[in-house]
């Protein structure tokens, strides 16, 4: 009986044996690796998957030892750095059995393909014409073809010639499939009539770049307002003259490295203005932890040759965020994309606003008590004096400018001084006679709320104290803001971002919050002056000393979020390389 119940057992572990191998022959999931692909790539190929059954990963360089465990791998060699370990890890996996695909490979001992020529012409052909269509056929043929299993597969389509169209934008009716193409501006903006997305009169924008992930910005710029033209090559459409009929209001270049003279020469002949928004291109909690923000060869080509460019506002907009199975994707920051298009929104404003109406903050830096006014290689008081006049020359409303700069030089010393934190008693004189703009509790907190995250104000309170703080303030709890006001332009000193005796290291970048005066300044020009723009005057101030990151901001960053979304002019003499 024994015996009996043993042969049993073991014919039910046999056969149980032979369909665990039938279904992994045939049946089970298609695991596909792809190594050294973009994210913006990858996220592509993995929206295009529609089988439950294919199974996409990221596998990076350092995990090779799990090779083994997919049925299929593609590798994209351009700029791919490994050892030679790493490399006879790959050429092993292949020679065992593993289908591999390498493409683009700039260094010819990387060049490690494992399939016959005609499956891996096919695989190519689909990756270099890319879009949804030819990346779920390609995955399908993958699935038949080389893995060939017998469940749940998809014949793959013909590989889909890559689209010459100089526009697109995908269709609203069916925002999942393919985006459309459009060869013409007259073609794509019947597009846009038919589709409610016409705006008569409304900005004309420019999408292009190959850094970011531009669909939420393009539905953010629709939606407040503008036109969009998403353009597949920006030299193309210039050469062709297809922007002569577009007349953009500006260009937001989703940059990597430069764009080109011949764009450079035509957008500074027509001024449009250039934007580059840039990808942190990794995980966006990983992001808003580093303290540096972005450094090395990629601040270069995202930040540095496009401002060669003319590119302005550099400003953190696409990040990664991980899907629930571990991949990566690029999108457009929800918080970044609200502050990025109001900011271009604000910049498009001012070439429409009369100057009779733009209002004009402008901030210089002083040191405490009667310390002259600070800029290299500049006087500030006669310089300042000279802008004010043109600005009045040129339609702007300065209304009661003195008759000379050292009457101004006076104004600034009595209505717009700078004071040390231990200079009590100049504190209550000029709260008395410095004419200070007073800012209430419950103003300062609605401002507070608009712009600083909660745990940076916490920071605040613990640096400096409740509202209003310790000094600049008045019987009644209110906080005082020196300025001095000539119509619809402001004189703004830039408060101390610290406190204690070393000017210097007050200046140069504290640990700590900066104080309620120094926020209670950016913010009212923000939300009390409404600034339609802002100028920093002179080099230099505090605010890129402010804690944490100097470049590649985040949401967390003081010198982010006082600025907010203000068109802003940085005027000094750049004498200092560093």
């Amino acid at each position: 009986m024994k015996k009996k119940q043993l042969l049993i057992g073991g014919g039910i572990a046999v056969i149980l044996l032979l369909l665990f191998g039938v279904w992994n022959l045939w049946f089970s999931a298609t695991k596909v690796a792809f190594i050294n692909y973009q994210v913006i790539s990858l996220g592509q190929i993995s929206k295009a998957n529609d089988n439950s059954f294919i199974k996409i990963s990221e596998l990076s360089t350092d995990d090779l030892n799990r090779l083994a465990g997919y049925d299929m791998v593609f590798i994209n060699a351009m700029g791919l750095r490994i050892t030679e370990e790493q490399r006879a890890q790959i050429q092993k996996a292949a020679d065992g059995g593993l289908p591999v695909l390498t493409t683009a490979a700039t260094n010819p001992a990387n060049k490690i393909i494992s399939l016959d020529s005609i499956q891996a012409d096919i695989l190519k052909h689909y990756l270099s014409n890319g879009g949804r269509r030819n990346y779920r056929s390609m995955l399908n043929y993958v699935r038949v073809h080389i893995d060939k299993k017998l469940f749940s597969v998809s014949e793959p389509e013909a590989v889909m010639k890559r689209a010459d169209d100089v526009l697109y934008h995908m269709d609203p009716k069916k925002p999942e499939d393919e985006e459309l193409g459009f060869n013409t501006v007259a073609g794509y903006n019947t597009f846009l009539q038919h589709n409610g997305l016409w705006k008569e009169n409304a900005p004309r924008i420019i999408v292009t770049g190959p850094m970011g992930e531009p669909s939420g910005l393009i539905a953010k710029l629709e939606e407040t307002g503008n036109m969009v033209y998403p353009i597949r090559s920006m030299r193309s459409f210039i050469q062709n003259h297809g922007i002569d009929s577009v007349r953009p209001s500006a260009i937001i270049n989703m940059a990597h490295g430069r764009m080109g003279e011949p764009i450079v020469d035509y957008l500074a002949k027509q001024n449009i203005p250039l934007f580059s928004p840039l990808n942190v291109n990794r995980l966006v909690e990983e992001w808003e932890r580093d303290k540096m923000g972005m450094n090395g060869g990629f601040m270069s080509q995202s930040i540095v040759t496009p401002e060669i460019d003319g590119a302005i506002r550099p400003f953190a907009l696409f990040g990664h965020y991980k899907d629930e199975e571990g991949l990566q994707h690029a999108y457009a920051i929800p918080e970044r994309l609200e502050t990025f298009v109001e900011t271009v929104n604000n910049y498009i404003a001012l070439q429409r606003k009369p100057n009779s109406e733009k209002r004009v903050a402008i901030y210089y830096y002083k040191g405490p008590g009667q310390n002259a006014l600070t800029a290299g290689s500049m006087e500030v008081v006669p310089s300042l004096y000279n802008l004010l006049q043109r600005m009045k020359r040129e339609g702007y409303k300065v209304d009661g400018l003195p008759t000379s700069s050292k009457e101004l030089e006076q104004m600034i010393q009595s209505q717009g001084a700078v004071f040390g934190s231990y200079a009590e008693g100049a504190f209550d004189r000029f709260m008395e006679t410095g004419k200070p703009e007073l800012i209430t509790k419950e103003q300062y907190e609605s401002w507070i709320k608009k712009s600083i995250r909660p745990e940076m104000y916490a920071e605040v309170i613990a640096a400096n104290g409740e509202f209003s703080g310790a000094y600049m303030t008045t019987s009644d709890g209110r906080l005082g803001v020196a300025r001095l006001q000539f119509g619809n332009v402001v004189l703004l000193p830039q408060n101390a971002a610290g406190s204690g005796d070393n000017a210097f290291k007050v200046v140069h970048g504290t640990n700590a919050a900066p104080p309620h005066t120094y926020i209670a300044s950016y913010l009212w020009t923000q939300f009390g002056f409404k600034a339609d723009a802002l100028i920093h005057f002179g080099t230099h101030g505090s605010l890129e000393f402010t804690p944490r990151k100097q470049v590649a901001l985040c949401s967390n960053d003081w010198s982010d979020r006082l600025v907010g979304a203000l068109p802003h002019f940085y005027i000094y003499s750049i004498g200092n390389v560093g």
